[in-house]
């Protein structure tokens, strides 16, 4: 079934696939232990969950879109990065050598 607006696929073959990636990123992650493989899988299951049910890209006008959605991510980054960056500055100057 294809939605005449918008002009993506909202069956329901997407988002079995988008559910069985997701969960499968999701063991895989939970499986390896790596901290670099945590990483490169939860990007993965991010662009995963935002091509499958978002429909990010799909869209008749994806630029505006995808401008949203690209903010949405600097503002994630920009506080993820920055909480790490405060825990690493208050261990090493509470943290005796």
């Amino acid at each position: 079934m294809l939605d005449i607006e918008h002009k993506w696929n909202v069956g329901v073959w997407p988002l079995v696939v988008g559910y069985v990636l997701s969960a499968a990123l999701t063991l895989g992650a939970y499986f390896i232990g790596s901290s670099l493989w945590i990483f490169v899988l939860a990007g993965t299951q991010a662009l995963v969950q935002a091509v499958l049910f978002l429909h990010v890209g799909l869209e008749s006008k994806p630029h505006w879109y995808l401008i949203s959605f690209l903010f949405l991510l600097l503002v994630v980054v920009v506080v993820i990065g920055g909480s790490l960056w405060i825990m690493y500055n208050l261990n090493y100057q509470m943290m005796p050598m």
